[in-house]
């Protein structure tokens, strides 16, 4: 019997390199959840004309109106002509102010007028 001779192979020394990451990631870094958004807001459909609510109504509605009115009287008044474009930008500014306050008026009334 002829023993086979058992074959060696060489093998080389071969660096073992450890991959290091490029970044470290962390572990203990909370995860972004959106949160859910309520999307159907109630509103009420029925609108109170209440007296607090009309008297601060046309309060304000008499001042912006008051307001209107003297800078008008002050535009007349005066004789520069800057001042003079000046409070008439004012006088616009303030009647257009009351004339809301005088529509939302005037619907307050006619709600109260239909309530009854």
């Amino acid at each position: 019997m002829v023993k086979k001779k058992k074959s060696v192979k060489k093998v080389s020394k071969v660096k073992v390199v450890k991959r290091v990451p490029k970044r470290k990631i962390s572990k203990n870094v909370p995860k972004i959840i959106p949160k859910k958004v309520n999307r159907r807001v109630k509103f009420s459909k029925v609108v109170h004309a209440n007296k607090k609510k009309i008297i601060l109504i046309l309060s304000r509605l008499i001042f912006f109106a008051g307001l209107s009115l003297a800078s008008f009287i002050l535009s007349f008044f005066l004789s520069n002509e800057m001042f003079k474009n000046l409070f008439l930008m004012l006088t616009m500014i303030f009647g257009f102010i009351a004339a809301g306050f005088l529509i939302v008026f005037l619907i307050f009334i006619i709600l109260r007028i239909l309530r009854k």
